[in-house]
């Protein structure tokens, strides 16, 4: 028996790949890193529309508030009396409810009102996370 190997032993222990497993392999490592990256991406950012939807909940509330007031003369001695909208004007808060007292929960925002003749603007931050503004309008009548 002569010591050098047969072709059928030689075929069995080629162990490199083809050109067809190096592409399947690297189809494969591509789509993985894309899924992997793009859930990073949406992971790192899901607190983002909890925050807008949060801002949106605190704009609506201070107009209606302010919708609800007159258009024109009336008291401005604190919050919990305002009568007409244009006391508002210049307010500058963390969230309080129609009553003056401070939100907790809600401590991180802070709300800003502009009151010009019937147009309404509150503005409410939140670091520089969030920067939400609604704009209304209150008529006289």
């Amino acid at each position: 028996m002569s010591s050098t190997p047969t072709r059928a032993r030689m075929r069995r222990t080629n162990s490199g790949f083809t050109l067809i497993e190096f592409i399947v392999a690297l189809v494969i490592l591509a789509v993985g890193s894309t899924l992997l990256v793009s859930f990073v991406t949406l992971s790192a950012h899901n607190a983002d529309p909890m925050l807008q939807a949060q801002s949106r909940a605190i704009a609506a509330s201070y107009m209606d508030e302010i919708l609800l007031r007159s258009a024109s003369g009336g008291n401005c001695a604190d919050r919990a009396s305002y009568e007409w909208i244009d006391c508002y004007d210049g307010l500058s808060e963390p969230p309080r409810d129609q009553f003056g007292n401070p939100i907790a929960a809600l401590s991180d925002y802070q709300v800003d009102v502009t009151v010009n003749g019937g147009q309404i603007d509150i503005r409410v931050r939140r670091g520089g996370q969030v920067d939400f503004t609604l704009q209304g309008f209150r008529g006289d009548y």
